[in-house]
């Protein structure tokens, strides 16, 4: 099982999954920095010592992986672009507390939580709900990675509104697609049919042809199989009269690491994909300021189950 938050990581754990448990070691005891030896009695809770003359312990073994995991936590300094929030010692990390970089801080330690908790049953904090709050963010980042004359909007869920109305309004902004098509003449079930944002980039002429991105937005670490399910293709069919003259691509948001030995190449096939570190390296100089708000009002309740 993942590592979750009260819990511990197991002893099959993932460097990435025991580099978030240093990082949530550090906002438990923030100020402090927390060392290799720290982390490493932590975990020992949760492994048996095995003495046997010639075999390794797993203590041993346990040791010798926190220096892997050290290493993915430095690394993370430029997978972030300089947006991450600890600093570090020799072999320790602490949560950096300077004011001049809050808000990339609150975001990461925000898209951390919201990886590590169990989000059945803490996406709300302070009647904010995480998961919708991800969707407004993605939409944000996504048009800062299109670049110059991008254009987002959500879709999904924290978008209101019904189905027919937000496919009328979305062909209206892109300028493609005609008209909303109802395949069966029925009142629509759906709420987004999969799709949580939309990215386009915009031409002078505002002509068809242009690049467009169906975005999923996934909190949580069980985001594999849900992911593969995102086809802007069958949404295309089954919505729009008319498909758009270049196909949208596909992109996935997902709070989580991506493990670099099990699925960084695997979950990415086909996709464009950001973990947290990429939605990090594109988060915009200016971020809407409501959406902030709600997230370290989200981040403030959650911070005390953490503690």
């Amino acid at each position: 099982m993942p590592y979750k938050i009260p819990n511990l990581p197991g002893s099959q754990a993932y460097i990435e999954e025991k580099a978030d448990f240093w990082e949530v070691q550090s906002i438990v005891k923030s100020g402090e920095f927390i060392s290799q030896l720290n982390i490493s009695r932590a975990l020992s809770k949760e492994f048996d010592e095995i003495h046997h003359d010639g075999i390794e312990s797993e203590e041993d073994v346990l040791e010798s992986n926190l220096e892997d995991v050290f290493q993915q936590l430095r690394d993370r300094v430029n997978h972030c672009s300089n947006g991450y929030p600890f600093e570090f010692g020799r072999t320790s990390i602490k949560l950096g507390e300077s004011e001049a970089n809050s808000i990339k801080r609150d975001i990461y330690l925000y898209l951390l939580l919201c990886t590590r908790f169990n989000m059945k049953n803490h996406k709300v904090f302070n009647n904010v709900d995480a998961t919708l709050l991800f969707e407004k963010l993605c939409a944000q980042v996504a048009k800062n990675y299109f670049g110059e004359n991008a254009e987002s909007i959500v879709f999904g869920t924290a978008e209101a509104g019904n189905f027919e109305n937000k496919i009328k309004d979305l062909i209206s902004k892109i300028g493609e697609g005609e008209s909303f098509k109802n395949p069966n003449n029925n009142i629509p079930t759906k709420n987004d049919d999969g799709i949580d944002v939309v990215v386009w980039k915009e031409f002078a002429d505002r002509r068809i042809g242009k690049l467009i991105g169906f975005a999923q937005c996934k909190t949580g670490t069980t985001w594999q199989d849900q992911i593969k399910k995102l086809k802007p293709s069958h949404f295309c069919e089954n919505w729009l009269v008319e498909k758009p003259a270049f196909p949208p691509i596909p992109i996935v948001f997902i709070c989580d690491t991506l493990n670099i030995e099990k699925n960084f190449v695997s979950d990415q096939r086909g996709l464009l994909l950001f973990n947290r570190f990429r939605i990090m390296e594109y988060l915009p100089e200016n971020l809407d300021e409501e959406l902030v708000l709600n997230i370290r009002r989200w981040l403030d309740g959650a911070l005390k189950i953490v503690a």
